[in-house]
């Protein structure tokens, strides 16, 4: 299992600096856009700059869909540019596909709507051998949804949400990386996909659980709008993904230990020998 783990890992790294490839190439069209195209302003309000951003993102489309555009060349050199690292990040993604489905907890992550090889295989890929974790509070240090002070990573991140700024003592102590938690959240945002009913489809017309950690983010989502009257919906919808995946993570480590404590059929004759 080692050299499966390993092997993803290596993937993943690779897979990464596609991934921020891929993430300066789209940056730097969107600022092109932005500066020559709209009424763009430093001073702009956060609405305003929503505005912009929906704006930026409606003249790419037109512009990609029409030879005869002004953006038509900058749009398809930035695409001829993005695409060897699409490229290289799909083949990356299949391959931790692929040796994620090795792995001895696969027919159990297998098993949860939402769960799939690539989301197993960017938790191993970040925290390594699960076994090497005494407990799951570890596990969520590790991927940044362990609590400092009372908050979450996330919020210390958010200049709008923390209740004070960090010191550099403290951010060494407990280190955040916006980075890796963003994996993280697109990881638990496909398991409240795969498990919560909108209320477009509910029958009741408000959102609904689906599911295990439907429940839990129904739970988390309930409390937090009471306690937390201030929050906005994103605010709310961030914290329930968080402990959904907190969650999940914990399940996910306690049957990684289960199997690693479960003899394998290969292992029982020679337990039966030696007793």
């Amino acid at each position: 299992m080692e050299e499966i783990i390993n092997q993803i890992r290596a993937l993943h790294r690779r897979r990464r600096f596609a991934l921020k490839t891929q993430q300066k190439v789209t940056l730097s069209l969107e600022s092109y856009i932005r500066r020559n195209a709209t009424e763009w302003r430093p001073d702009l309000g956060e609405a305003e700059r929503a505005k912009i951003r929906a704006k930026v993102r409606s003249i790419i489309k037109a512009a990609r869909n029409s030879e005869e555009h002004e953006l038509y060349r900058i749009i398809h050199v930035s695409d001829a540019a993005y695409a060897p690292s699409a490229a290289l990040r799909y083949e990356d993604e299949r391959d931790m596909e692929r040796l994620a489905k090795k792995l001895p907890v696969w027919p159990w992550v297998e098993s949860i709507p939402g769960a799939g090889p690539l989301g197993l295989a960017t938790i191993v890929a970040e925290c390594g051998n699960l076994s090497n974790y005494a407990t799951v509070s570890k596990v969520w240090k590790r991927l940044g949804y362990a609590p400092y002070d009372g908050l979450a990573g996330s919020t210390w991140k958010r200049p709008s949400w923390r209740t004070r700024t960090l010191t550099a003592d403290e951010w060494i102590a407990h280190p955040f990386s916006g980075e890796k938690y963003a994996l993280m959240h697109q990881i638990a945002s496909w398991l409240w996909v795969k498990q919560w009913i909108g209320k477009a489809k509910s029958p009741t017309g408000v959102g609904m659980p689906n599911g295990t950690y439907g429940n839990v983010y129904a739970t988390r989502r309930a409390r937090t709008t009471i306690t937390h009257p201030d929050w906005s919906d994103g605010h709310l919808h961030a914290d329930a993904l968080r402990i959904t995946m907190k969650s999940f993570l914990k399940d996910l480590w306690v049957e990684w230990h289960h199997i690693e404590a479960t003899p394998s059929r290969a292992e029982l004759p020679q337990l039966a020998a030696a007793e």
